[in-house]
């Protein structure tokens, strides 16, 4: 803490500290998220063009050898209405019951993709929150009964404390599953050391595998019997379970049965029409059915809350716009929605509600980290994945199935796309963002002007920036209150967009990376977590003068979009664009 007999040297050294963004790839720092905005036409751009068209290479290749095994794959941009890429693989060996030919239309079992829908239901309840105890709305609950008459933090959930988010992130610490029960599945596993069971230790359902179907009630009287695997808020432990517990607190709070809520709510304002919930399409020849596949219209009974919805990639890619477009549920709370709740003991896998949030420094040309916000979906011999990646506003879908697919498989594709495509995204946005935004800003009456330009590096390189006749970068030092010399620092400056505008007018940051790439890599090297020098989450905002930050820019815009002057309001000066 900073008193009031603390040294002036001492001020001024916590001052600079908290000024900082020290410098990290390759001496700069973005903030997390989108450095410049999405292309809006990304298919005209002819660095895309050609790598849709390797794509189609890679992906030919990719499904060579898949003579039973069908996959789609497909990309899109939420600013134009035809997908980027499609590509569509009908395998040479097939079950007459289904589609002979495999395209946007076909209509694949999503597995756990399921899952979204329960979590965006409650989303959308204005007076629903997602730290609400779930046993404010499913009460039997609190009723579950345990396999022996001990209670105990071992032995039985504290459902009190368990939270509606809780459930949508894996937060709960409750059991994966009841259904995919062994001892319910008719073999004698005596003979694998496990014991004899009664009746009364088994599930007796499943919906698979000849076994009916399990209900509701067999869930209040079973579950009860399952162990926690953590306290609440400990580990995110996959639930399956969790989804239904959500589903059944959507049909409380809305009064409507899961499916027909989701019907009206989301697939109909979405145009969904090809994906059903707990049936498969009206039609079989609809769907992609593999050879021998057991578990095409087959229900999971509660359990389809979870894992029981059919799509195809039309619809999934129209949900997947309406998420990022705001259509089913408002700005604010997707933003909250799209946004991590856990790690995991992989540094490159975060969890949401219920994102698999996949993170990636290795892809773009400035090595900055990019959030991938997806669901996987895995069903007997369907394996897919939905993902948004909202610094590019784009919306990637991956469906298959067959003997062979798999998790790899899909996970194989998609690291094809993102490798190969978002480079070319990268470069379209930055071609469309230069004539709109890049140029010299001036002011002759004033002696000011600024320069922005684009190079390897995120967001816009600013430079020549003079206000009044001062070197504003050059005597940053000065205004972040350093006691050495600002010749003793390197200083270089970025500008990135905010979510922030108002009818022709849009706000910008500018991030101040002091140091340098070396000092930054040493920092790194000395300390004992990554990227230890990158701090710009704590650094924006703080020099401010009058009320206004230094590193605020606010630009007005044109009609076509493109900036015309912008404000450096710290400095209560306008420049105007040179054309």
């Amino acid at each position: 803490m900073v008193s009031q007999h603390t040294p002036k040297s001492a001020i001024l050294t916590v001052l600079a500290a908290s000024h900082f963004a020290l410098a990290a790839l390759d001496g700069h720092c973005p903030p997390l998220g989108p450095v410049l905005p999405a292309p809006t036409n990304p298919s005209v751009h002819e660095s895309v063009q050609s790598t849709l068209h390797d794509l189609t290479t890679v992906f030919k290749t990719l499904a060579a050898d898949l003579d039973s095994t069908g996959i789609s794959i497909a990309v899109k941009s939420i600013h134009e209405d035809d997908p980027l890429v499609e590509f569509h693989h009908t395998p040479t060996i097939l079950n007459p019951n289904g589609t002979l030919t495999i395209d946007s239309q076909t209509v694949y079992r999503l597995g756990s993709i399921s899952k979204i829908f329960a979590v965006l239901s409650l989303l959308q309840q204005s007076h629903v929150t997602l730290d609400d105890p779930v046993a404010q709305y499913v009460p039997e609950l609190l009723q579950l009964k345990g396999e022996t008459d001990e209670v105990d933090d071992i032995t039985t959930v504290r459902w009190n404390e368990v939270t509606l988010g809780a459930l949508a992130s894996h937060m709960s610490g409750i059991g994966t599953d009841l259904v995919n029960d062994l001892a319910s599945i008719p073999s004698d596993w005596t003979q694998l050391g496990l014991p004899e069971l009664n009746n009364t230790s088994k599930t007796g359902c499943a919906g698979v595998l000849g076994l009916p179907p399990c209900n509701r009630t067999e869930f209040f009287r079973d579950f009860g019997k399952r162990h926690p695997v953590y306290a609440s808020f400990t580990n995110p432990v996959y639930s399956n379970v969790a989804s239904v517990i959500l589903g059944f607190a959507v049909e409380a709070i809305t009064n409507m049965t899961y499916d027909n809520y989701v019907k009206q709510s989301i697939l109909t304002p979405l145009s969904m029409t090809n994906t059903t919930i707990f049936n498969g399409p009206d039609m079989d020849s609809w769907g992609f059915i593999p050879v021998n596949e057991t578990w095409w219209g087959s229900t999971l009974g509660y359990e389809d809350i979870a894992g029981g919805f059919y799509s195809n990639t039309a619809d999934l890619l129209s949900f997947g716009t309406g998420i990022l477009k705001h259509t089913v549920l408002e700005a604010a709370k997707t933003r909250k929605w799209v946004k991590p709740v856990s790690s995991t003991s992989s540094s490159g896998l975060l969890i949401g509600g219920p994102w698999e949030i996949l993170r990636s420094n290795t892809v773009t040309k400035d090595k900055r980290l990019i959030e991938f916000y997806c669901k996987s979906g895995n069903l007997n011999s369907y394996n897919n994945i939905l993902c948004l990646v909202p610094d590019y506003d784009l919306v990637i879908t991956i469906l298959s199935g067959g003997p062979q697919s798999n998790s790899d498989l899909v996970e194989l594709a998609l690291s094809k796309v993102v490798q190969g495509l978002l480079p070319a995204i990268e470069e379209a946005g930055k071609s469309e963002v230069l004539p709109k935004f890049g140029g010299t800003y001036a002011d002759a009456t004033t002696n000011s002007t600024i320069t922005l330009s684009l190079d390897n590096a995120p967001g816009f390189a600013v430079s020549n920036w003079v206000v009044h006749g001062v070197d504003i970068i050059r005597n940053y030092g000065n205004f972040a209150a350093l006691s050495s010399s600002p010749k003793d620092q390197e200083v270089s400056v970025r500008l990135y967009p905010t979510n922030l505008a108002s009818n022709n007018r849009t706000s910008w940051r500018a991030v101040f990376d002091i140091g340098g790439p070396e000092k930054s890599a040493e920092k790194d090297a000395n300390s004992f977590w990554s990227d230890a020098s990158c701090h710009t989450w704590g650094s924006m905002d703080r020099l401010t003068y009058g009320f206004r930050s230094i590193d605020e820019f606010v630009f007005s815009l044109g009609e076509d979009g493109s900036a015309q002057s912008v404000d450096l309001r710290t400095f209560r000066v306008g420049l105007e664009k040179e054309a």
